[in-house]
């Protein structure tokens, strides 16, 4: 319990562990009221919070976890690592859709279906990418005195 009280204090922590549980309500509540089937663009939205949720687990465990210690934190190492784990996770999450047989979408529409999984995927962590560096430059510039340069 300690070191879960301690691990809010990490960047990126919390805001990774707050959508985990959205995330993980807002499943909940649309398999219980059918909400996939029902709403059309839901699987979209959840989709996106998935990309998000990806991104932020994957670059608080690289830049902030302690395990990595990157000395380089420009956003193009950002990019790659939210980009490589995205993919990573995207690809593993339709293979198991597909294999465990959930989804619901065949033939023709399937294609489609999955690449626009891919795309709210990606949005959802460009997005947390964004937030995330966006973040680090914050607290890197609280954490800097004034008259040094940045």
């Amino acid at each position: 319990m300690l070191y879960f009280l301690y691990m809010f204090s990490k960047p990126l922590f919390k805001e990774f562990t707050i959508l985990s549980v959205v995330f993980v309500a807002l499943h909940l509540l649309a398999v219980y009221l059918d909400l996939y089937w029902v709403v059309d663009e839901f699987d979209s939205f959840m989709h996106f919070l998935g990309g998000a949720w990806v991104v932020l687990g994957v670059l608080w465990l690289y830049f902030c976890s302690g395990y990595f210690n990157p000395e380089e934190r420009q956003m193009r190492q950002y990019f790659l690592i939210s980009g490589l784990g995205l993919i990573f996770f995207s690809v593993l999450w339709e293979m198991y859709e597909l294999i465990a047989g959930v989804t619901f979408v065949e033939g023709k529409e399937y294609p489609s279906d999955t690449a626009l999984d891919f795309i709210m995927d990606l949005l959802g962590g460009m997005a947390a990418c964004f937030y995330a560096y966006m973040k680090e430059i914050k607290d890197f510039k609280s954490q800097t005195p004034n008259n040094l340069p940045i």
